[in-house]
């Protein structure tokens, strides 16, 4: 026994000195001698665990618990192997025997949370943290797991008061800041977590989270040069989770920018302008991509550019083979946010349509996906195809202020048909989770009021429908006809914006391959370059894109193309209605 015993001693030295190889031999020529003493089937197993072996380890430390049944040290470690082979049941019942057993075990807890955090049961996750936390006071690291999990189910104040006592003990450790910081956030106190941020950075500028965490809190506190600056150079991280993190942090400075009608700021973000790198004209690659699934209508309405000028340019649908090579590129795109199947025609026209939106929802990253429709092909089984489709959203236009002023505005359109067919898409596709929303533009006449009110047959018919009303715009591209000599191209002063941020953060792919500036030129006027000849990013920061982008920042509207000079974003120009007693320019009153 004494031999053994001294053997024991020598093993346990071995492994204590790191050579793990040496101990492992040493434990098992004790077990030889005698195979169920529980200390060393115990220490065998960490031995195991240590060197990479979790199969191993369970198998091992199984056999000790079964020797010892009391040992909570050997449950302990048994849940970490049970961890480490990702059978997280039976490491949470590990731990939870070992804590049964000794209560005051803290290191156990400790464990336990970050078992319960990956299991995805937060709320335990913070009682099993608390404990390590009362259990032993001066832990940093269990307040730090235990503010995490506070602020993640909702308790920023008690996040805030772990994390400050985790900072007060290790000051000079940039994960407890980081997790003050977002205490504070979530306490609403922007400007503090900016400073903890700040110093968390500080304290270790190389590391690239840190820098993440201090571009969101500079975001928050309206520093964009400062966010824009150091989000952009993470943009290029060779670490995929850290560069997508930026993009999509660049890209919600950019909206935030937009939100305010500040678009010249929201431009220089998404080219980096404080740099020096904005005065070549590249901007990030686009947030939003607009696919034309079918430039074809099957209306002609006399407020649409396509509508009143349908022969102006090449109906066509978006053939399978292009929309493969499109695919090709969105994928190679990180955080592309969102699609639009639609541009100036009829997307239901197009039969890949379901199967388009499938791919891309599953195939890139973009997570938002929406068309626009006149709803008069819509049939049950389309309905069934786009419920299983993954699109967010479609917008259904019913214009005028009545059903017969839709008629004669759209075109080609039944407004009967088109509510039953809106009832038809709200049975089948809001259960689907499909937001479905009506777009109404109705026609300003003389003394309207300055917001368009919702016409009441709307509200009426579809009752907890969205539904956004606008005057109509005047669209490039749009020509008036002798047809059309009711109409007046008239400008509104409170429309015109006088800048766009279209060139700087979305496209759009026509069906001939065509990428052209935005969506308001809906009859492909100006072509940036076409994905037969080059792919979707050379285009995008190509020799034309950037031309129109330095000329929008400067502010020289007669550099900008001419889809932009007549666009109603610069020009506020409206289409408006002349009622029958005024009398119309070019023709004689009687």
């Amino acid at each position: 026994m004494q031999d053994l015993s001294l053997s024991f001693r020598q093993a346990v030295a071995l492994h204590q000195q790191g050579r793990l190889p040496e101990a492992n031999a040493a434990y098992r020529a004790v077990l030889d001698a005698m195979p169920d003493h529980a200390d060393t089937l115990r220490l065998w197993g960490l031995v195991a665990l240590q060197s990479g072996a979790a199969g191993a380890a369970c198998a091992r430390l199984s056999c000790a618990v079964a020797a010892n049944p009391g040992s909570a040290e050997a449950l302990h470690v048994l849940g970490g192997a049970f961890r480490q082979t990702g059978d997280l049941g039976k490491a949470l019942d590990s731990y939870r025997r070992a804590t049964v057993l000794r209560p005051v075990f803290p290191e156990c807890h400790f464990n336990h949370g970050n078992a319960l955090i990956q299991a995805e049961r937060p709320l335990e996750a913070a009682v099993a943290y608390r404990m390590a936390v009362v259990q032993q006071p001066l832990a940093a690291n269990s307040r730090l797991n235990l503010a995490g999990v506070l602020n993640r189910i909702g308790d920023p104040a008690g996040a805030a008061l772990q994390a400050r006592a985790a900072v007060a003990l290790e000051p000079h450790q940039p994960a407890m800041l980081t997790a003050l910081g977002r205490a504070e956030t979530g306490l609403g106190n922007a400007v503090a977590a900016e400073r903890t941020h700040g110093r968390a950075h500080r304290l270790d500028p190389r590391q690239e989270p840190l820098a993440y965490e201090h571009g969101l809190a500079l975001s928050a506190i309206g520093r964009i040069e400062e966010a824009g600056v150091l989000l952009h150079a993470l943009a290029r991280s060779t670490d995929a989770s850290v560069r997508l993190g930026a993009k999509l942090a660049l890209h919600r400075l950019v909206l935030r920018c937009i939100d305010v009608d500040d678009y010249r700021r929201a431009a220089a973000v998404t080219m980096n302008g404080w740099s020096g790198q904005g005065s070549h004209g590249a901007a990030m690659l686009p947030m939003r991509v607009r696919l034309e699934s079918s430039s074809a209508c099957n209306l002609r309405c006399r407020h649409c550019t396509t509508g009143v000028a349908y022969h102006s340019t090449e109906r066509r649908l978006l053939k399978p083979e292009l929309f493969e090579r499109i695919l090709q590129d969105l994928k190679g795109i990180e955080a592309l946010v969102s699609c639009v199947m639609y541009l100036g025609g009829e997307p239901l026209m197009n039969p890949q349509l379901e199967r388009m939106i499938r791919r891309l929802r599953d195939e890139t990253s973009i997570d938002q996906i929406h068309f626009v429709t006149n709803a008069m092909l819509v049939t049950e089984e389309r309905c069934r195809e786009l419920a299983d489709s993954g699109v967010a959203r479609i917008i259904v236009s019913i214009d005028g202020r009545s059903p017969e002023e839709n008629d004669a505005i759209r075109r080609g359109s039944h407004y009967p048909t088109v509510r039953q067919n809106l009832n038809l898409m709200r049975r089948y596709l809001e259960p689907a989770g499909v937001q479905l929303d009506i777009s109404n533009n109705i026609l300003r006449r003389p003394g309207d009021p300055p917001t368009a009110a919702t016409p009441a047959f709307l509200i009426r018919d579809f009752p907890g429908l969205s539904i956004a009303t606008n005057y109509a715009y005047k669209w490039p591209g749009w020509t008036q006809t002798e047809e059309e000599a009711a109409l007046a191209v008239e400008v509104n002063p409170g429309r015109r914006r006088g800048f766009c941020g279209a060139p700087f953060t979305e496209t759009v792919i026509r069906p001939n391959g065509d990428v052209t500036l935005c969506c308001y030129d809906i009859s492909g006027i100006e072509v940036m370059g076409n994905l037969r000849q080059g792919s979707l990013e050379e285009i995008w920061n190509g020799e034309r894109y950037r031309a129109v982008r330095l000329a929008m920042m400067a502010g020289d509207e007669a550099a900008l193309p001419g889809v932009c000079r007549n666009c109603p974003v610069y020009t506020g120009e409206e289409i408006q209605e002349r009622p029958a007693n005024l009398p119309v320019p070019g023709v004689a009153a009687v």
